[in-house]
């Protein structure tokens, strides 16, 4: 059983629950789309574009509250049958490696949020938002947080005993 979130996990927590509203503005803007093209022959040009931008953040910004849970899709059929010391070494393991995957992913993600940034990329839609910019710039930021959530659990990997151990 996994400790209880710390504080920033906790507050990865909180904001994952405010941003799954997003979808909910997804549904109610889209439900508007199909209003507006089928009863009223007058498709929106924005709709489409605001809720992938809204999708791809609520997205974003799940990775790491769900990293911070360490909640992400696991086979665990063979862990569990580790001994406890061998369950051990296998997460400092594991998060030796994402540790290391994760640090290349933010400084490529670093780099291509500060030359959208730079650039002032836009979406090139009628609307024209600055989509590119945004959305680089929180993955970068969800990339950020995620290496230092996985050098938490480094740590704990590597500190804390817990029960049945034997380690």
């Amino acid at each position: 059983m996994e400790p209880r979130p710390d504080a920033f996990g906790r507050a990865l927590q909180a904001l994952g629950r405010l941003t799954s509203l997003a979808f909910l503005v997804i549904v109610a803007i889209t439900a508007y789309e199909v209003v507006m093209r089928y009863a009223f022959g007058a498709p929106t040009t924005w709709v489409h574009e605001i809720t992938v931008a809204l999708a791809a953040c609520a997205f974003v910004i799940g990775g790491p509250q769900v990293h911070a849970m360490r909640g992400h899709i696991a086979i665990t059929y063979f862990v569990e049958r580790m001994a406890p010391g061998t369950r051990r070494a296998m997460r400092v393991v594991t998060s030796v490696a994402t540790l290391a995957c994760l640090a290349i992913l933010t400084y490529a993600a670093v780099e291509q949020a500060a030359l959208s940034l730079r650039d002032t990329e836009t979406s090139g839609t009628a609307l024209n938002l600055p989509t590119p910019r945004i959305l680089k710039s929180l993955f970068a930021a969800a990339c950020i947080v995620m290496t230092l959530q996985t050098a938490v659990h480094l740590v704990r990997d590597i500190a804390v005993r817990r029960p049945g151990d034997g380690s």
